[in-house]
């Protein structure tokens, strides 16, 4: 046990029930005293005790450290976001594969499976919210990654839209005595169900680790693996497209087969190597564990909790924040439709199926060249996630006149406003790094999470509602809703930066008329077998405290 630092006894007054759910005075009073039970706040609290007031890190210790993290978590974090965006796109893929006549698909039912994905997301998002904070994280998406790898194999067994599907050996291609109670519909569900969790914990395992700046290029570049997820299912789908497609398994089979083999892997992996958070990362000694901790101090909101605090979910409800990152959210992932039909559009303009596959590759790269650009300037411009996400949806805007006006016949110039679409990641990356950073108390970030992701769900429900047969090939009315939902994004980003800035603005000024300096560092207490009370003095951000508790919280722009 770490040796205490300013230890005093006295006896106690509280339980550990009731203390847990107790607000923190951070400075009604000179002299700080914050009266909690261990269990109550962050789980890494005990680690700092001892080293609450050591000096600031060296600048190349650091730096080691930071490469230490990226060695061992970014690799797996990277095939989980590669892999995810594989599954989640599978049916785009698949949609020239023979997915369609094979299953007896209409336009709307094809649509429908998309929006079945995110009914399960949105419905599981709450659950997840809760059991991430209550369970061992790394290991709680491990086993929701093996359950979607399952999900995604027994899509290849399906043979219609909603009923009951006839199963047929995909070796032996023979078809069984019965049938299974299989629906690509509630398939989809499933695998909704199942995802709901994943980028909502890489927001919050990233936060763990990581400082607010590496946290926003950890995040831009996991998320540039959907451009890489791209590419690589190009390629997959490339590959089975050389397969006879009469032959079984069908060349869409072979995609769903692929992808839940490789899913299955990475669960695994990830089940073995991820930690759930730095104090019991087995790649690092005590030693780089408090070094790690001590680089967060300058996030102002702390690692994380196991206890659920009822005051910080209602804060989260009642934060204005918390609702423009929502409808932020949302609107921008009205975006998402042409995400599950892009390979039907590119093909509409005349291409073969082989054609189609290899002509969808450099939508992946105009993805990651986005994120890329994003990350060197944010890196260079720290405090700009609001500017840079502004900046990453002007060329999907241009790319909308562009699919608007063209004509017909220039082909090129149509596949170029395709890849273009595909840089607005750059913008959404920017706002969800900036939520991720925008709050503090575990209890409150997880809800603001979850929120955010339903109104992600929302936004991907409706999105594939609106690419109707019927406007087919040229798309005019889905390309104008697309333009308006950018400047809708822009339009709320404003609204994001005035109300930020205006609060970082409001407590400097409060600041400055109280003449006093924040109180930097708080206590946490320990009850003994004799019923006395032992005090260690940590850093006030690791006391599970909120940006609103918390006044010497600033926040980025």
């Amino acid at each position: 046990m770490a040796t205490p630092e300013l230890p005093t006894t006295r006896p106690s007054h509280h339980s550990a029930s009731s203390i847990s759910d107790e607000k923190v005075p951070v400075t009604d009073n000179s002299s700080l005293e914050v009266a909690k039970d261990e269990k109550g706040v962050d789980v890494v609290a005990e680690l700092l005790s001892g080293h609450a007031e050591d000096a600031e890190i060296d600048p190349e210790v650091a730096r080691k450290i930071r490469n230490n993290l990226d060695r061992h978590m970014l690799p797996l974090l990277f095939a989980l976001y590669t892999l995810q965006f594989i599954d989640k796109g599978s049916l785009a893929s698949s949609s020239i594969l023979g997915i369609i006549p094979d299953n007896h698909l209409t336009a709307n039912q094809f649509n429908n499976l998309s929006t079945a994905f995110y009914i399960g997301y949105i419905i599981f998002v709450w659950p997840h919210a809760y059991l991430m904070q209550r369970l061992p994280i790394g290991k709680y998406i491990a086993a929701n990654i093996f359950f979607w790898a399952v999900c995604m194999g027994l899509q290849a067994a399906c043979k219609n839209y909603g009923g009951l599907c006839e199963y047929r050996d995909p070796v032996e291609s023979k078809r069984t005595t019965g049938t299974l109670m299989i629906s690509k519909v509630a398939l989809r569900f499933l695998l909704g169900a199942s995802e709901g969790c994943i980028t909502s914990g890489i927001m919050t395992i990233m936060t763990m680790f990581y400082t607010r700046v590496e946290s926003t290029q950890r995040i831009s570049w996991t998320f540039q693996c959907n451009g890489v997820a791209l590419i690589l299912s190009g390629f997959i789908a490339f590959g089975v497209a050389h397969i006879n497609a009469k032959a079984h398994p069908r060349q869409w089979q072979w995609f769903m087969i692929i992808t839940s083999i490789a899913s299955l892997v990475v669960s695994i992996l990830y089940f073995w190597y991820m930690p759930d958070n730095p104090a019991n990362a087995r790649f690092l000694t005590k030693e780089e564990k408090v070094l790690v901790v001590q680089r967060l101090r300058i996030n102002q909101n702390g690692v994380e909790s196991k206890v659920w605090k009822r005051y910080q979910f209602i804060e989260a409800i009642k934060d204005p924040k918390t609702w423009l990152f929502f409808f932020f959210a949302a609107i921008a992932n009205l975006q998402g439709g042409v995400g599950v039909v892009y390979n039907i559009i590119i093909q509409g303009y005349g291409f073969n199926t082989l054609e189609t596959t290899l002509l969808s590759v450099p939508k992946g790269v105009g993805m990651i060249l986005g994120v890329t650009l994003g990350t060197i300037f944010i890196r260079r411009y720290p405090n700009s996630h609001t500017i840079i996400g502004i900046i990453g949806f002007v060329p999907s805007s241009i790319a909308c006149f562009l699919l608007l006006f063209l004509p017909w016949s220039a082909k090129p110039g149509l596949l170029v406003g395709i890849y273009l679409i595909s840089t607005n990641g750059v913008g959404f990356i920017m706002i969800l790094s900036l939520c991720a950073v925008s709050f503090a108390g575990h209890t409150k970030k997880m809800t603001v999470n979850a929120i955010f992701l339903v109104g992600y769900s929302l936004g991907q429900m409706l999105c594939s509602q609106f690419w109707k047969e019927k406007y087919r090939p040229r798309n005019t009315v889905p390309w104008i809703i697309q333009l308006m939902t950018y400047v809708g994004d822009i339009i709320l980003i404003l609204i994001i930066r005035w109300y930020l800035s205006s609060e970082n603005k409001r407590r400097d000024r409060e600041k400055l008329e109280s003449g006093k300096e924040y109180e930097e560092f708080g206590y946490i207490e320990r009850i003994q077998e004799d019923g006395t009370t032992i005090k260690y003095k940590v850093p006030i951000q690791f006391l599970d405290i909120t940006d609103l508790e918390n006044k010497a919280f600033r926040y980025s722009l």
